[in-house]
């Protein structure tokens, strides 16, 4: 006999998966909420031509996400899956791998900010030696140290499907970046990284760059707020000088002195792919932007279209060298200290990830 408390269930089970066709989907998704002992959670409605399951915020918990992996399992309606900011943990963490192991249609998951830890890393690396079908991965604000690095580094190395990985607002440092170094530079996979907003210093900085300048698919990158310093700059240098792939690189915010932006320079001297270049919030005074300028002065063959250099008062020689390159190159965007409206979303994401996009502000979403 169906009680009152399953009848709510139902009537909240049925909003949640109003994007499946059929009502046995529906049926399964309750029926693991029962045995996992939870209520269902709602969720927004899917675009019409790409379902997705829209989940962030909903405090889903380990055990509610035991239940969304047992009802998803072999659900082929359901392409993109955004559980964000639901305090997952590494138990919820691996009931999801565990899922997507089995399922074939979820190409974008948005994992970002539910506290998974080097268990969580464990779970996500052993699903990705699996998984086939995920292209886009958020993982971003998930407390991953580098104990945690290993096993990222060793998914890194073996995906070749994730095209789109965020690993943004973590605790990745120099030893992480030593191990994330290497298997970038094996990876041939991945077309855009964000790894902003961790703990690399010179070394780490460094051992990314090596891996980056190796790479032949990367074409996105973005290392900003971070600790590079001039190191880690130029050794970016050296990866622009051998790289002919890379097409998007942000270093803002990385401690870049005058030395560190020379060295950066002598790179783009001989790189004809990089189109943008974002540099802001960095101590390169008139000096380290000449150089930058220069560099592309002497360049005949850059692809350079938008350049971000600090905001800082300019010399008159950098102001006539800007004045300069910019009739050599009349397609050059030049700002300065940033610009919101540069911020570009990767369009391989903005394909994968359906309509409508995830409600509420969080600047860790997958966009």
């Amino acid at each position: 006999m169906e009680t009152a408390k399953d009848a709510e269930m139902a009537e909240d089970g049925s909003a949640a998966f109003r994007s499946c066709p059929a009502g046995r989907e529906r049926s399964s998704y309750l029926a693991a909420c029962r045995v996992c002992g939870v209520c269902p959670a709602s969720c927004l409605p899917p675009g019409p031509s790409s379902p997705a399951l829209l989940l962030r915020h909903r405090g889903v918990g380990p055990r509610g996400a035991k239940a969304l992996a047992l009802s998803l399992m072999a659900n082929t309606s359901v392409i993109s899956l955004d559980l964000g900011d639901n305090w997952l943990l590494g138990e919820g963490t691996a009931a999801i791998a565990e899922m997507l192991k089995e399922n074939c249609s979820i190409s974008a998951v948005d994992l970002s900010d539910n506290k998974m830890g080097i268990e969580g890393a464990k779970a996500i690396s052993a699903m990705l030696l699996q998984n086939t079908t995920v292209q886009v991965l958020g993982l971003s604000g998930n407390e991953f140290d580098d104990h945690a690095a290993k096993y990222l580094a060793d998914a890194i190395t073996a995906n070749s499907k994730v095209e789109v990985l965020d690993l943004s607002y973590n605790k990745l440092g120099d030893k992480a970046g030593e191990v994330l170094g290497a298997a970038i530079a094996e990876n041939i996979g991945l077309k855009e990284l964000k790894i902003s907003w961790n703990h690399f210093r010179s070394e780490g900085g460094a051992a990314l760059a090596k891996g980056v300048g190796a790479n032949v698919f990367l074409k996105v990158l973005d290392v900003s707020y971070n600790g590079f310093g001039n190191s880690g700059a130029a050794a970016l240098g050296e990866a622009l000088r051998a790289n002919n792939v890379l097409e998007e690189l942000n270093v803002s915010n990385n401690r870049i002195s005058v030395e560190g932006a020379l060295r950066l320079a002598a790179g783009l001297r001989a790189n004809k792919t990089l189109k943008i270049l974002k540099m802001s919030r960095n101590p390169m005074q008139n000096k380290g932007c000449c150089g930058i300028l220069k560099a592309l002065q002497a360049n005949s063959g850059t692809g350079m279209e938008i350049l971000d250099l600090p905001d800082i008062a300019w010399s008159k020689e950098l102001a006539e060298l800007c004045e300069a390159v910019q009739r050599l190159l009349p397609n050059l965007h030049l700002r300065r200290g940033g610009s919101m409206k540069l911020q570009r979303k990767s369009l391989l994401a903005v394909e994968l990830w359906p309509q409508p996009k995830v409600l509420g502000n969080s600047h860790n979403a997958v966009p």
